[in-house]
């Protein structure tokens, strides 16, 4: 398989990164701005050097402090080797230490140091300069590298660094994540008769002609229309590479450097990232709590402020490992692990850097317990930070673990023995499960024991009681679960425990009994229910409930407002009137000389008869519908 490998040409300016790179090359760095309004081309300062059926290597030349900055954290993800440049004549200057210090919080592990211009100073001043070099080195990745010594414009000692670097190139692992396509966007402009063009390194993925992708965070689809790597056209670019890419579907003047053109729903776009984060021992001021930085992460550079958990500032002189929080003033699409710098805006200075443990934090509390989340977020191990993820979103689909937790699809296969499908693609802990199965059971073994005369809750109820601890999906899927276990049963639109059946409770169960038959006593002419239960001493706070009991159990029927009805005198009316019409259709006078009721009683129980489907009326005349088995 072919490795995309990038170099990364880092040191102070004027000390000829850029003429080495042409030394290495055979590009003139400088020549490529010419080009760049006439050419879907790499951005200045990419040159190629070395296309091999088994490699293919670029070289990076950034010029200017500045540029520095944003260049390298934008192509960190491409750059797998440094070339820390180092002028004999002017030897180590501040600016090479800061350059130091920000590759070494980009994670960069791979690294040559080459001292240019040996020509200008003797061999006594050139000793003194690689004895700063070394001193200067050390306790970084750079420590055990050799040093290699150039004139650029002569070639003196370029072959033996091409050579070094080719063979050092050759042993290197390309870090394959094996997720989504994704290019931070660091250029756009148009070219005439193609269209709109960005660029870019790819940080992951590959990306082919006709592919159809997003733009981050304005959530826009774009067509992929051509594809261009160093001056060539390609069907295809993998992550590493240096990448110009024609899209359609989209004006250039809505895009801006720090969009991201990404593949599917894989990355998070947020405001709000946990990160661990190492400050620098040498910054000029003591770093406090909420104060305004500037982050750097991919092409993006936003203002925010930091927020710590377990300390209100960092010293001068301090330099540590810290879990905290980066609050930002615009939302970045980052994906865990991605390495940030993060800048004093005012007076501007590095004070440190690091990693994104989690992409869509929530906010915390101050405290032992946050760090603690955090240390487990950055620590755990894949099936961890599973669970950890999970326990605080509770359900998340299959794509929203993949973003959050930053893991493969391979790793997510591995866990899936871990989690409970609630649907089709939505999923959960088991332990969620078992505990939203508990506050259900719990919730209904309370009502039951309060109110033992109802049926069961409303299962809308339960949503509503339930839903500000977890998501309604969830609650639905504990409900069927639970019915198909027979924990529990839903009888119409109520849910109760299975083996309860509603009855009376034991201290009134006599006296409602009594008030029971006294109205199956009254028959059809029945009196107020309130009026009957007041007879029978049956406080106000019961009386709700025991109407409730009788009609869902169908031992009574709601005559009206005021009234209830007992079923044994309601079918005794219907099959005395079935009899009386031989069951054809009937008026109202039919049905009084029948039950020979009062208007006040008959039509409501007519009324009655047509909501429990037994008649219909038509105009003046009821007919039967459903008839009652003798």
């Amino acid at each position: 398989m072919r490795k995309y490998l990038t170099i990364g040409m880092a040191g102070h300016i004027d000390h000829g990164k850029t003429v080495l790179t042409k030394a290495l090359t055979g590009v003139d760095t400088d020549r490529l701005k010419e080009e760049k309004e006439r050419n879907i081309s790499i951005e200045p300062g990419f040159a190629p050097f070395i296309d091999e059926e088994q490699l293919n290597v670029s070289i990076i030349d950034v010029p200017g402090h500045e540029r520095f900055i944003r260049q390298m954290i934008a192509g960190v993800a491409g750059i797998d080797m440094v070339v820390l440049v180092i002028a004999a004549d002017e030897g180590v200057m501040p600016q090479t230490k800061e350059h130091l210090d920000i590759l070494s919080l980009l994670g960069i592990e791979n690294g040559f140091v080459v001292i240019t211009k040996i020509d200008q100073v003797d061999e006594e001043l050139l000793e003194i300069v690689i004895e700063d070099v070394k001193e200067t080195v050390s306790q970084t990745f750079f420590e055990d590298t050799p040093i290699y010594l150039v004139d650029s414009l002569s070639k003196e000692g370029i072959p033996a660094l091409k050579s070094a670097l080719k063979e050092k190139l050759l042993h290197i692992t390309k870090k394959d994540r094996n997720t989504a396509f994704r290019l931070p966007i660091d250029q756009v402009f148009t070219v005439k008769g193609q269209g709109v063009v960005v660029r870019g390194t790819i940080y992951d993925g590959k990306v082919k002609q006709g592919e159809h992708l997003k733009i981050l965070p304005l959530n826009k689809d774009v067509r992929v229309r051509q594809i261009q790597s160093h001056h060539q056209q390609k069907k295809e670019a993998s992550a590493g590479q240096r990448t110009a890419i024609n899209i359609g579907g989209v004006s250039h003047k809505s895009i801006s450097r720090g969009d991201v053109l990404v593949a599917g729903n894989f990355y998070a776009i947020s405001d709000r990232l946990d990160v661990v984060f190492y400050s620098l021992k040498d910054i000029t001021y003591d770093v406090k709590q909420r104060q305004p930085i500037k982050l750097f992460i991919g092409t993006s550079e936003v203002m925010g402020k930091i927020i710590f958990f377990d300390r209100n500032e960092i010293s001068a002189n301090e330099q540590s490992e810290i879990l905290c929080q980066i609050q930002l003033n615009e939302q970045v699409v980052v994906s865990r692990s991605d390495r940030f710098i993060l800048r004093k805006p005012t007076p501007v200075e590095t004070i440190g850097g690091g990693w994104v443990i989690e992409p869509e934090a929530n906010k915390h509390r101050f405290g032992k317990k946050t760090i603690d989340q955090l240390l487990l977020k950055k620590e755990g191990s894949t099936k961890d930070r599973i669970e950890s993820l999970m326990k605080e979103r509770l359900v998340l689909t299959r794509a929203e673990i993949l973003k959050y937790a930053s893991i493969t699809e391979q790793e997510l296969v591995e866990a899936q023995p871990n989690l409970i499908e609630i649907e089709k693609g939505l999923v959960t802990l088991p332990s969620t499960f078992e505990h939203a199965k508990d506050i259900l059971i719990d919730l209904l073994e309370s009502f039951h024991k309060r109110l033992p005369m109802r049926i069961g809750i409303n299962k809308a109820e339960i949503i509503s009681e339930l839903k500000q601890q977890y998501p309604i999906s969830l609650i639905e899927f504990v409900i069927n679960r639970l019915t198909e276990k027979n924990n529990i049963k839903v009888i119409d639109q109520y849910v109760a425990l299975h083996d309860v059946h509603p009855s009376l409770p034991p201290q009134w169960k006599e006296k409602l009994e009594n008030a029971e038959e006294a109205l199956k006593q009254q028959g059809m002419e029945v009196e107020k229910w309130s009026e009957l239960l007041a007879k029978h001493q049956i406080p106000s706070e019961l009386q709700k409930e025991f109407y409730h009991f009788l009609i869902e159990s169908e031992r009574a029927y709601a005559l009206d407002n005021e009234r209830l009805i007992g079923k044994e005198a309601t079918d005794q009316a219907r099959k005395r009137l079935e009899q009386h019409t031989n069951e054809e259709a009937f008026n109202l006078q039919t049905a009084r000389d029948s039950l020979q009721l009062s208007r006040k009683n008959l039509l409501p129980l007519l009324e009655l008869f047509d909501y429990l489907g037994y008649t219909k009326r038509e105009g003046n005349l009821r007919t039967w519908i459903r008839k009652m088995k003798n």
